[in-house]
């Protein structure tokens, strides 16, 4: 028996010792990042920012509570310092100083000190078992470090710093509240869910389902080949059709067919039905015409894509959010056929995706299309609850879930149109000129008081205040950084719009 404890005590130091050890994840040192852009470190703090609006006690009585999501986007957004330091911060020869601090300051320092505290802070904020709040707090510290560096190591010029690791702190946070709900749902809560936690457990078991075939893609040769990748994933969609139904506690297939069976949210699919095949057409017709630039082309999709998106949000934000993950897993999917060139599908998807190409698409990836339907659909990830009375009567919900679409869709589609037709001054050390940004900010108010004469918005005196002074920050923004404005711009306006 003494034998038999020892063994398990001894096996349990070694998992914990692999989980928290900060050697084996912790190991770029000469990064290459994309060519023209700075560090962009300080895109490190905007995702824990957005996050922080959970922490609201107006979104208490929503269900998982958004205090989980803000309090690991606090986690990610410290450790994105430990990140910075490993990266950036070496000493006068080059090299990471090796001396070993003293053992206060070495456990204050650790990398893997942030998920403890908020491992305490789950546990008494939300009421959440202490033992998956540990688990949730080391998976998130985990998944942050290894994607991070997966991320520079396999698309080496692909992102600066501050996007490859604001990538790294999303798909952290999406894959922890991904497991982190699946778990409390099948063990811990056994109450009645409503429509919008059905839709966000649906969009998590996807979530978990696309990771997982995408990591076997990159890890085993053989996933390479069609004849391999199709059957698995065959199955993976059933394993996430079986995985769904059990946490519905209905078959997947009978609820679908509910969720989509009302007038509205069926004449929105009706039109984005109508949309896909309207930018399939110019996708086609773009790829054998010689005239149409590629920034034209792009702005074309930034008007279809608002066309999409405004009617769902301002009518059906939670099912709009539903289809946005839908397209967002399909595109990664494509993208991983595509780098991983597995025939007949890789030529075709780069054909069609490479007129989306400009200057900072480098490395093996494309990710323009990517990033804009990221920027426009991330107020509808982030945003605590679906029901939220007490911002909903100010009209701040609306807005905020609009910050994309308004942020990318019309002021930096606005800000480009200006700048070509009406641009004289620029910006110093910048192609932008300031009669863009002019632009961009005119039209980004100027469609919000639209909707609000239309009566789709209420739009209060302190709530324009926040509106014009966030709206001047994203023209400028705009103007003048080297990072991928689709995905800073909307979390630039999506965070002053969600303060009560």
């Amino acid at each position: 028996a003494t034998e038999v404890i020892t063994e398990k005590s001894t096996m349990f130091k070694g998992i914990l010792g692999n989980l928290l050890s900060p050697a084996a994840v912790l190991t770029i040192n000469n990064i290459k990042s994309r060519v023209g852009a700075s560090t962009g470190v300080w895109l490190l703090a905007l995702l824990p920012f957005a996050c922080s609006p959970g922490l609201y006690t107006a979104y208490s009585h929503c269900h998982p509570s958004p205090q989980i999501l803000a309090i690991l986007g606090i986690q990610v957004g410290v450790c994105g310092v430990h990140l910075y330091k490993q990266l950036c911060l070496k000493c006068n020869e080059g090299e990471i100083i090796k001396r070993k601090p003293p053992l206060l300051q070495g456990f204050l320092t650790h990398p893997y000190t942030p998920a403890l505290a908020a491992a305490g802070a789950l546990s008494i904020l939300t009421e959440t078992n202490p033992g998956l709040a540990l688990l949730s707090c080391l998976l998130c510290s985990r998944l942050l470090y290894n994607i991070t560096q997966w991320l520079f190591s396999s698309f080496p010029g692909s992102f600066s710093l501050g996007e490859g690791a604001l990538v790294g702190q999303a798909a952290a946070l999406t894959l922890t509240t991904a497991v982190h709900n699946i778990i409390h749902n099948l063990f811990v809560y056994h109450g009645k869910l409503s429509e919008d936690m059905q839709i966000s457990l649906f969009i998590q078991v996807a979530v978990l389902l696309v990771s997982g075939l995408s990591c076997l893609t990159f890890k085993y040769s053989f996933m390479c080949r069609a004849r391999n990748f199709v059957p698995v994933l065959c199955v993976c969609g059933a394993l996430g059709a079986g995985l769904a139904s059990l946490l519905m506690k209905e078959w997947i297939l009978n609820w679908l067919i509910v969720l989509c069976d009302t007038p509205t949210r069926l004449t929105l699919m009706f039109l984005w039905v109508c949309l896909s095949i309207f930018s399939m057409v110019i996708t086609t017709c773009a790829s054998r015409a010689s005239g149409i630039t590629t920034t034209v082309l792009r702005k074309i999709y930034h008007a279809v894509i608002v066309v999409i998106f405004a009617p769902g949000i301002l009518q059906d934000p939670t099912f709009t959010r539903l289809a946005a993950s839908g397209a967002m897993l399909f595109w990664l999917l494509l993208e991983v056929v595509r780098v991983q060139d597995i025939k007949p599908f890789s030529g075709v998807i780069t054909t069609a995706f490479k007129i989306f190409l400009d200057e900072k698409d480098q490395g093996k990836l494309i990710l323009s299309h990517i990033y804009l339907l990221a920027g426009i659909a991330t107020p509808l990830w982030l945003h605590p609850c679906s029901k939220s009375t007490a911002f909903q009567d100010l009209g701040s919900r609306e807005l905020a879930l609009l910050a994309g679409v308004l942020s990318v869709g019309i002021g930096d589609a606005a800000a480009s149109i200006g700048g070509t037709y009406f641009g004289r001054r620029k910006w110093a050390g910048t192609k932008k000129t300031i009669e863009g940004s002019l632009c961009s900010l005119f039209a980004m108010l100027g469609c919000v008081g639209g909707l609000s004469v239309l009566e789709f918005v209420t739009v209060p005196g302190a709530l324009w205040g926040r509106l014009v002074v966030s709206s001047v920050m994203v023209a400028i923004v705009e103007a003048l950084t080297d990072q991928v404005d689709n995905i800073v711009l909307p979390l630039l306006l999506y965070t002053p719009l969600m303060d009560p």
